[in-house]
C-alpha cells in the first residue's frame, strides 16, 4: 500500500509546479494528475480502513458486485 501522506505531498508539488508553468496545456494536465493523486490517497485510506476479506471478494465474484 501506498502512504497517503506521500500521494498528498506529490499533489501539491504538482499543483506548485503548474502556478509556475507558462503553458496552459501542461497546467492543465500538472492539475490532472494532482487531482488523480489525491484520488488515490482518499482510496488508500479508505482501504485502510475498510479493508477487504476472502470472503468480501469472493462475493464479487459469486454475486457479481
Amino acid at each position: 500500500m501506498i502512504d497517503p501522506s506521500d500521494l498528498i505531498h506529490r499533489a501539491n508539488e504538482l499543483r506548485q509546479q503548474a502556478e509556475h508553468e507558462s503553458d496552459q496545456g501542461i497546467r492543465d494536465r500538472l492539475i490532472r494528475m494532482a487531482d488523480s493523486y489525491v484520488h488515490l490517497a482518499e482510496s488508500e485510506n479508505w482501504a485502510k480502513v475498510h479493508p477487504a476479506s476472502a470472503a468480501s471478494l469472493g462475493d464479487v465474484f459469486v454475486k457479481g458486485g
